[in-house]
């Protein structure tokens, strides 16, 4: 979704005309793989775009709804500044009716976190069997990248409506990028709550189906939750209806008993109920900052609680 101008519900800006089509002969779809991602956006596919600069692995989406000026948007995405932490747009097929974004190989967040084995000084006790554990100022540096992007995507009022660590790729090289952003508005129509409703999702969201980029702040303090949790099912144990509710009348998850009271005060300054009251990024990458590269007690597995992990994670809402 592409946010202009006020607060709330996000505004299309119309664009100027640019290059962003390719024709159907510069692709090919390797369909012998099967799809690789599916979601509300439509399935992926792995897939090869020739050009003048050579052949370049590419995510193929193909969209099977009929979005107005679904085109604009792509554009829009496509003339996007570089961004590291972004899961770059390169374009769109119309004969295919196909997204175009660079391929990224190392898959999800929320699958790295809990099946990716690491080493380290002991074991972590929330994922059975126990496993290696990660060093926690890796971890935090992946809430920095996303939160470094999530800035980026701010700062051009573009709102993703579902961040979640399902929806960050990770690079061969442990770099995470945000990916299914911009084009929320045109799938889920306006209005229609049950379609984008989850777990991530504000009070404000829940309640009135607003999508903003103050709602995308209180998602990524749920994101935040995901990492040090190792990715975790959110409010764990609850129907989402039971989320709903207690959510709107301002409950917030409590803090895991195994991480630091600094950190977990992070998250719940994404959670205040006043949208305009949330953290902003540049102040969450200044608290994100002290903690990478160096050892820090702020996540002390030891005393892990065990019960956050019984309900598994998934992208179910």
């Amino acid at each position: 979704m592409i946010e202009s101008g006020t607060k709330g519900r996000a505004v299309y800006q119309r664009l100027t005309p640019s290059t962003a089509a390719v024709e159907s002969e510069n692709l090919t779809f390797f369909s012998g793989l099967g799809c690789i991602g599916t979601g509300k956006f439509g399935d992926v596919w792995k897939g090869e775009l020739r050009s003048k600069e050579g052949v370049t692995s590419v995510a193929l989406r193909q969209i099977t709804d009929n979005i107005p000026d679904l085109m604009q948007v792509v554009k829009y995405l496509q003339e996007l500044q570089h961004n590291l932490y972004i899961v770059r747009c390169l374009g769109y097929c119309n004969k295919y009716r196909t997204i175009i974004y660079e391929f990224v190989a190392g898959g999800t967040l929320l699958t790295f976190l809990q099946f990716n084995l690491q080493s380290s000084k002991s074991p972590y006790g929330n994922i059975k069997p126990p496993r290696p554990r990660f060093d926690e100022s890796q971890l935090l540096k992946y809430a920095w990248q996303v939160a470094k992007g999530m800035e980026f995507l701010a700062s051009n009022k573009i709102v993703h409506g579902h961040l979640c660590a399902h929806n960050i790729l990770m690079t061969e090289d442990r770099i995470c990028k945000i990916s299914d952003y911009g084009m929320t508005s045109f799938i889920l129509p306006a209005g229609n709550e049950l379609n984008h409703v989850n777990r991530w999702t504000s009070p404000e969201g829940m309640q009135n189906n607003i999508l903003s980029l103050e709602g995308d702040v209180w998602s990524y303090g749920i994101l935040l939750w995901e990492i040090v949790t190792l990715g975790a099912r959110p409010y764990p144990k609850m129907t989402m209806d039971m989320v709903k509710q207690l959510v709107i009348n301002g409950y917030k998850m409590p803090r895991p008993s195994h991480c630091a009271e600094e950190l977990y005060s992070l998250m719940t300054s994404c959670w205040e109920m006043e949208p305009e009251e949330r953290c902003a990024y540049h102040v969450i990458l200044q608290k994100l900052e002290p903690t990478m590269g160096v050892y820090h007690e702020y996540l002390s597995f030891g005393d892990l609680d065990e019960e956050l992990y019984e309900d598994v994670a998934d992208i179910t809402v």
